[in-house]
């Protein structure tokens, strides 16, 4: 498969075949030059060779290297002239999918008001899913970022989302750069022609139905943003939003944060800080318009900044006019502490002054909290408060009784929590991005939604932020997201999270011990399982504040059968924590490596595809003197083996062989043959052609490497080395021997090896295609000088099916290089037989993830926003996810069979007889040959066999009769 070159032969011949090469690598990119092809392009991509090529959009004719650095000619891949500045038609070729999924914002989800669906604000639409079975019904998309342009790309976002009160099968959402949409959730209707309100930054809304001009409607007060620590509170109604002129309710010069209208619009509160607003409206006549609409405003302060409220008021109606009767308070703050103000409207003074503040408010307290309050809710009944925080625990507050019950160990911190209109459930958003609805009987789920549960960085800052930490919080995504797919059941994604947000983000190094199984065909998350150290306990913080830091997965590989799965995590203590074991010389960054902790972990996958079982856990798979890290893991594409390579410059190979104890195979307990996994073969690996002892020569420069099977298997290639002596080696994976060893073959670190028909790709700061066959450099070209950060996220694809690979690359923020908001990515798809790229796609956001389309010949890529991209040729173009209405069978279907379940009336409004023929024909037919499985709620069965203890239950014959009626359909009726 490639030349046989003696390792430690004479050196002559390898470079005569290397100026050789050099010759070939010239001649044959002339060829692929010359070559007719023709360049495709997606939409409004001006800034492609920005990150695909040091030459820059206007430097096409640039000169390439090859590996030995001289100028070969480098392909062309920037844009063509005449589609700089200008949008060009989408290639016939390759399309790229509109955004599937997405971020669940800090937004309280929306109960209908039968119950029957639940609305969830995501980053860019409103979905609407079914609580009864968690299916998406319809998916709403909102053109977020349609105003925007340059830098502040990524500034625009939705703010808040309400149910409108007058009509109910509308919602209303606001979005920070002022518009407002009134759509109708149940047929999508109303994103196409905002209200646009002129602002400097939108940062709330509430909704209210004020009775106006003898009609109830709609009022919105909108929370505009002044100055840096000012706002304004504006209402509109419809009118209003039309000219886009509302009318001023309340100036106030503290930071503002969150708003609430109550009581038929009598009743406004406000939040902003360490002070909280009331505001009642003056006078209890009619009103005309909002002009009318005037407040007298209170203020007061609280002992802790506000992260969260809600409001209880109680109106009745004297003499045809409505007046509050009582108003209770409960605030959550930053602290931990919740206060309760019980009828605060007795105890404002009757003439207090507009920006006056009381201090006769003297609140009950409540705590149990140990860091900020994310949400806090009033019961249907008023007896209860719910809260949530960072401590994924529910607390419920009986306040008669001052009782406290628990509902412990969710998944990830709860940040908002929605009481149903019925108070029949609660509606609890997960910092996970998933949301679940649990009945207030039981506490038990009856629906849960969960999207990909990777690091995001949001738009507004966490609650946790409004008190200073001892800890910085991780403000970039430094590290792509590690991702794989089983080959058993391709529409699975494997993905590498951590325990939600605030756990992910605390302690300034993110953590992601946990594994999450994502279903893209459902598009649901199937299950979630500890594959590192974690820690869900409540002593998860140090002594100093600080969270503990979980360990990091950084390696993910499935054996070809789908059966084993490997992975590599990583840990080491922070350098804030390593002063104590400071001796001699050493630095703090010395000693915090010298105690790194790397794991190499074999897990068996259950036969339903979403169990895992660890079966071998191997310390320092590769070590020197001290632990040393696993750069690579690669899987054998004909066996169940494994191999890895270290930074101690060893390749070793993993294999299973039975487990036996005293010389018996061991069983588990249904009798199967348990396997244990050992390194079968170590394989030393040289540098610059001479083999070198690594182990008692540490390398002053840091090294990189990667590892790739051939296709057979037959070969396994290592990329490996410093900047400065990186080698590629062929070695046999039969027996160990080195089949081959070419030198300056990548430039700086090795970024990623992948080996596609006799081809070798490698990503480094070049991205160089080498036939291994042949002994040919096919093309190579320099990608350009980015930050550490923007160089890991740089990631190399292969799809076996289409005989292409893809490369992403970050184009970081114009004013800042860090990877944070308003960064972008580029991701361009090759084949190895042309230097031209096939499509070249600019992202709005940082791609953090690209893998192989499960069965199709495309890419799957994972943003920053937790969406999900689909990139295909036009052939296998297919949506990932299809909502129910747009496959007809969503819940408002049903309404419609039941009014006319035949619809046979002709134009008189009658049916002839050769119709009514017909539609007996079609009943008969739907009895007989229309077989579908019945769904039956696990109630439906309890309620029958718990009716009575066994000794009074019915006869069998009527349990088996009553049982049936479940499961059989209802007769047509003729």
């Amino acid at each position: 498969m490639v030349s046989r070159t003696d390792v430690n032969g004479d050196t002559a011949a390898l470079k005569k075949r290397k100026r050789e090469q050099k010759d070939d690598a010239v001649l044959a990119l002339k060829r692929l030059r010359s070559k007719p092809h023709a360049k495709q392009q997606s939409n409004g991509n001006v800034e492609v060779a920005s990150s695909l090529g040091e030459h820059g959009a206007d430097s096409s004719e640039a000169p390439a290297q090859n590996t030995n650095g001289e100028d070969v000619g480098l392909p062309d891949v920037s844009l063509p002239e005449a589609a700089r500045g200008a949008e060009t038609e989408p290639s016939a070729s390759w399309k790229v999918s509109k955004p599937m999924g997405g971020r669940m914002l800090d937004i309280d989800p929306i109960f209908s008001l039968d119950e029957r669906h639940l609305i969830i604000t995501y980053n860019t639409s409103i979905q609407v899913y079914s609580a009864e079975n968690s299916l998406l019904v319809r998916r709403i998309a909102l053109p977020v970022t349609g105003s925007d342009t340059g830098n502040d790309l990524m500034s625009t976002h939705i703010v808040a989302s309400s149910l409108s009160k007058t009509s109910p099968e509308y919602v209303w959402v606001a979005c920070s750069d002022g518009r407002i949409w009134h759509i109708n959730w149940k047929t999508g209707a109303g994103t196409d022609t905002p209200f646009i309100i002129e602002v400097k930054k939108v940062l709330g809304m509430t909704v209210e139905a004020v009775e106006m001009g003898g009609a109830t409607q709609d009022v919105l007060l909108v929370l505009k943003k002044l100055t840096k620590a000012s706002g304004q509170i504006m209402a509109f109604d419809a009118k209003a939003l039309s000219q886009g002129e509302g009318q001023l309710i309340h100036t106030y010069d503290e930071s503002p944060q969150l708003l609430q209208f109550a009581a038929g619009g009598r009743l406004i509160v406000a939040a902003a800080k360490e002070t909280l607003h009331i505001g009642l409206l003056k006078s209890n006549k009619k009103l005309n318009s909002i002009g009318d609409l005037e407040f007298q405003f209170h203020s007061f302060g609280v002992p802790d900044p506000i992260t969260c409220f809600d409001i209880r008021s109680e109106t009745q109606t004297h003499k045809k006019r409505t007046e509050i009767k009582s108003v209770d308070l409960t605030i959550g703050c930053a602290r931990g502490a919740i206060y309760l103000y019980d009828d605060v409207l007795s105890k404002l003074p009757g003439g207090g002054s507009r920006s006056g503040k009381t201090s006769l408010f003297q609140p009950r307290k409540y705590h149990w909290h140990r860091r900020a309050v994310h949400c806090v809710k009033w019961s249907e009944d008023g007896n209860y408060l719910i809260s949530g925080g960072y401590e994924t625990v529910l607390v419920l507050w009986q306040l008669d009784t001052g009782k406290i019950d628990f509902l412990p160990h969710l998944s990830a911190a709860i940040e908002n929590i929605v009481v149903s209109p019925r108070g029949s459930s609660y509606a609890l958003h997960l910092d996970d991005n998933s949301t679940m609805i649990m009945s207030t009987a039981e506490m038990k789920p009856t629906m849960y939604v969960s999207g990909i549960q990777s690091l995001v960085l949001g738009e507004q800052p966490s609650k946790e932020s409004v008190v200073q930490r001892v800890w910085k919080p991780v403000d970039e995504i430094s590290r792509p997201l590690v991702t794989a797919s089983n080959p058993r059941n391709p529409s699975q994604m494997f993905l590498c999270v951590g325990n939600g947000q605030q756990a992910t983000l605390g302690g300034g190094v993110p953590s992601t011990p946990l594994l999450q199984i994502f279903d893209i065909s459902s598009f649901q998350s199937v299950a979630k399982h500890a594959i590192a150290r974690t820690n869900p306990t409540d002593a998860n913080v140090t002594s100093q504040g600080v969270p503990i830091i979980e360990p990091m997965v950084t390696k993910l590989s499935f054996s070809p059968d789908g059966k084993w799965l490997a992975s590599v995590d990583e840990w080491q203590p922070p350098e804030r924590d390593v002063d104590a074991f400071l001796t001699g010389s050493k630095t703090v960054g010395e000693v915090s490596q010298e105690r790194r902790e790397t794991y190499l972990k074999f897990w068996e996958v259950g036969e339903d595809d979403s169990s895992l079982q660890l079966v071998s856990r191997i310390n320092e798979a590769h070590h020197t003197s001290q632990p040393e890290i696993i750069f690579d893991l690669a899987s054998d594409p004909t066996s169940s083996r494994f191999a890895t390579i270290g930074n101690d410059g060893m390749v070793r190979f993993w294999t299973s062989k039975l487990r036996r104890r005293d010389g018996l195979a061991s069983t588990g307990p249904e009798g199967q043959q348990l396997r244990a996994w050992s390194c079968s073969r170590t394989v030393a690996l040289p540098a610059r052609g001479q083999q070198v002892d690594l182990v008692e020569t540490p390398a002053k420069e840091s090294r990189s490497g990667a590892l790739t099977f051939s296709e057979d298997g037959s070969i396994l290639f290592a990329a490996f080395g410093a900047s400065s002596e990186g080698v590629v080696v062929a070695i046999d994976a039969e027996t160990g021997a080195l089949r081959d060893v070419v030198s300056g073959m990548f430039k700086g670190k090795i970024r990623g090896i992948k080996a596609l028909s006799s081809c070798l790709i490698m990503l480094s700061e070049e991205l160089t295609v080498y036939d291994v066959v042949s002994d040919e450099l096919q093309y190579s070209f320099g990608l350009k000088e980015t930050s550490e950060a923007a160089k890991r996220l740089t990631q190399l694809a292969v799809n076996y099916q289409s005989r292409t690979f893809a490369l992403v690359a970050p184009i970081p923020n114009p004013t800042q290089e860090r990877m944070r908001k308003g960064a972008k990515s580029e991701l361009a798809i090759f084949s190895v037989d042309d230097a031209e790229p096939q499509l070249v796609q600019t992202f709005p956001l940082l791609i953090t993830s690209v893998m192989p389309a499960p069965e199709s010949s495309g890419f799957v890529a994972v943003d920053s926003k937790a969406q999900i991209w689909s990139v295909t040729e036009g052939a296998d173009q297919a949506p990932i996810l299809q909502p129910l209405a747009d496959i007809g069978i969503d819940g408002d279907a049903d309404a419609k069979a039941e009014a006319d379940p035949l619809d046979l009336a002709g134009e008189d409004g009658g049916a002839s007889d050769e119709e009514m023929d017909d539609a007996d024909q079609d009943v008969e037919m739907e009895d007989d040959y229309d077989i579908h499985a019945a769904v039956v709620a696990p109630q439906r069965l309890a309620e029958i066999f718990n009716a009575a203890p066994a000794f009074a239950m019915p006869p069998i014959e009527d349990l088996f009769y009553q049982v049936a009626k479940l499961f059989s359909t209802k007769p047509v009726n003729a």
